[in-house]
């Protein structure tokens, strides 16, 4: 939430019409020494990969009580937010949860607080067993056109911080350290046929 839905909303303007085609997969190589996906691992990051569209966002797949869907990477969203629209797609209802308030530079709204059973970003398990849902409209229903599949709401800060999220925007990849601790050096055959990004 926060300043995306109002930036994002003046540069999709642009590009709305516009459909994407999806770019292939980037290669993941943990197993090779001397590049990213080898130092992170080593260090007990997980990849995940993201598909950029052509608005600059980053999409990311992720499963919530099992069920999956396209979420937008959003380092300014403080929350993690599924769109009202799209509750039942995770089997949740709209009517549950604490009411409380959401703030953007978009302006104000309403947003109710959610208890989950299990959250998954590209595979990686979450530590998170609360969302937020608000009404995100128009500026899903725009990225959606863009990105030519179904966006159901936004990742947001809460799982970046609490899995020491990296973002590289180049490939893109994004990496997270699922283990409740600080990266810590693993033994280095664990990088040979790593899981994540391509497995």
């Amino acid at each position: 939430m926060h300043h995306f839905k109002a930036l994002a909303l003046a540069a999709l303007v642009l590009v709305g019409g516009c459909r994407q085609e999806a770019a292939p997969a980037p290669d993941y190589r943990p197993g090779e020494a001397g590049t990213v996906d080898h130092a992170l691992c080593l260090l007990g990051f997980t990849a995940v990969p993201v598909r950029e569209i052509s608005t600059g966002h980053h999409l990311v797949q992720a499963a919530i009580n099992g069920r999956r869907g396209e979420f937008v990477l959003d380092t300014g969203a403080n929350m993690t937010v599924i769109d009202t629209a799209h509750l039942a797609n995770f089997g949740l209802s709209p009517n549950s949860g604490s009411i409380g308030g959401a703030v953007s530079i978009g302006g104000g709204g309403q947003a109710r607080r959610l208890s989950i059973d299990s959250f998954t970003v590209g595979g990686t398990p979450v530590r998170q067993d609360r969302v937020v849902t608000s009404d995100l409209g128009q500026l899903l229903t725009t990225l959606s056109r863009v990105a030519g599949i179904e966006v159901n709401g936004i990742v947001g800060q809460d799982v970046l911080k609490e899995h020491r999220a990296i973002i590289d925007v180049a490939r893109p990849m994004l990496y997270l350290i699922e283990a409740d601790e600080d990266p810590a050096p693993v033994p280095a055959e664990q990088c040979v046929g790593a899981r994540g990004a391509g497995s």
